[in-house]
């Protein structure tokens, strides 16, 4: 595994989903951020590079929701 991909698989954001078939895609990108209470996202690739591949993720106004809410929610088994 590449170091880049292995620091990115770490520290970066668990809502960001790498894209398969990227010629599917209107405009090329790498990832796409998909909470589960909210819509697909496609961060602009400066915001991918500055936060959603950082720790910084862990200020993203998306992700403290998301995160909040699977706290909050009772879980089924």
């Amino acid at each position: 595994m590449e170091r880049g991909a292995e620091a990115q698989h770490v520290d970066g954001c668990p809502y960001l989903v790498p894209v398969m078939a990227d010629s599917l895609w209107l405009f090329p990108t790498n990832a796409y951020c998909r909470r589960p209470s909210g819509r697909v996202r496609v961060p602009a690739p400066a915001t991918m590079t500055c936060i959603c591949e950082t720790l910084a993720h862990l200020a993203c106004p998306g992700y403290v929701e998301s995160t909040r809410n699977a706290e909050q929610s009772p879980t089924t088994s």
